[in-house]
């Protein structure tokens, strides 16, 4: 197979296998490590040829498939949904049944695209001893790949339903930015500007449908400060700190992310500079709204200085490689909690 060696800026020197660039062909009797037969790369073909033929639904291969799509990346993405939703609509009157049918279309589609990265990943996953289902060998890629089109025909079947034709084209658009990021022949993750261009639009689209569900066709000012600040957050922070503990599985494969690109040390400057200007940034708009927005802005504030600290002092320390971006995602949760505590306060 031979190696890959990547010089990262000066910074330090990294040996992988190296990228495959021809088909794998199955052998007669044999499966491809991954579950996959005929798997192209790293796994970007996995889902295709004979699948739906091939696939065994039992029962519990439904929970390795959203262990596998990452639940806490699935709550927070329902987060920003209603986030979008609840604040357009100035309390808590927007929620009823068919916010709950429009929030399950985007449940889904959220696990599609998260799904159909876990199948085209399996190489990288592995290289970086991620531990996800099909990494591991608890759920074939076939498997996972089958459940990925169910959720997005699922999606598709419930915003057609909704009878809101602006909802279900955010929706498909939302399924084809997902499929484009991971798969072939696209594969935005590729490079550190396909993966925060990506995220960014993810998350805008996120909030979007939230309000579009909640009947609003543009968002109100807190709405938008909320969509746009935190959708920033996605792509000026997660879509950089993730990186550092990817960086062996990144470079087998070939990527262009924010360490392999930049080099390591750029890479912890812009995580932790993008932390601190988002955060920044929403407080100079949280005044103008500051009974709803000073809360979230407060923890935003907050969890930007650990993000920053951080990215700082886990420099060169492998087993702390994940601890800025697990900073990220829980600053998130919380700006998201803080932010649903004073709409319930300011709505009484």
């Amino acid at each position: 197979m031979g190696e890959y060696t990547a010089q990262i800026s000066g910074s330090y020197t990294i040996t992988a296998p190296r990228p495959l660039t021809t088909p794998l062909r199955p052998v007669a009797g044999r499966s491809l490590p991954g579950g996959g037969e005929g798997a192209r790369g790293h796994g970007a073909r996995a889902y295709h040829g004979g699948l739906f033929r091939r696939f065994q639904p039992f029962p519990r291969s439904f929970p390795l498939f959203f262990e596998e799509a990452r639940p806490s990346v699935q709550v927070i993405f329902l987060m920003r949904f209603l986030a979008g939703a609840l604040v357009s609509a100035g309390g808590f009157s927007a929620l009823g049944a068919p916010m709950a049918e429009a929030a399950a279309a985007w449940v889904l589609a959220t696990l599609f695209t998260y799904g159909i990265n876990g199948v085209c990943d399996v190489r990288e996953d592995r290289v970086n001893r991620t531990g996800r289902p099909i990494a591991r060998g608890a759920l074939p890629a076939r498997t996972a790949a089958v459940w990925t089109w169910l959720c997005a025909a699922g999606s598709v079947v419930l915003t057609l339903l909704s009878g809101s034709t602006l909802l279900t084209g955010y929706d498909l658009l939302f399924l084809l930015l997902g499929y484009a990021y991971s798969a072939a022949p696209f594969q935005l993750k590729r490079s550190a500007a396909g993966t925060s261009g990506s995220v960014l639009l993810m998350g805008l689209l996120t909030y979007a449908a939230g309000w579009t569900a909640a009947g609003r066709t543009l968002p109100s000012g807190p709405a938008l400060a909320v969509a746009v600040a935190m959708s920033l957050w996605m792509a000026a922070v997660g879509a950089v700190t993730k990186d550092f503990s990817h960086v062996t599985g990144d470079a087998a494969a070939g990527r262009r992310t924010s360490v392999t690109a930049w080099g390591d040390g750029t890479a912890r400057l812009a995580g932790a500079f993008g932390a601190l200007l988002v955060a920044a940034g929403f407080a100079a708009v949280a005044v103008r709204w500051p009974a709803l927005l000073g809360p979230a802005a407060s923890v935003l504030a907050g969890g930007a200085v650990t993000v920053a600290v951080l990215c700082g002092t886990t420099r060169g320390n492998a087993a702390r490689g994940r601890t800025p971006y697990r900073a990220f995602m829980v600053t998130q949760h919380l700006v998201h909690l803080a932010l649903f505590a004073a709409l319930a306060w300011t709505a009484r």
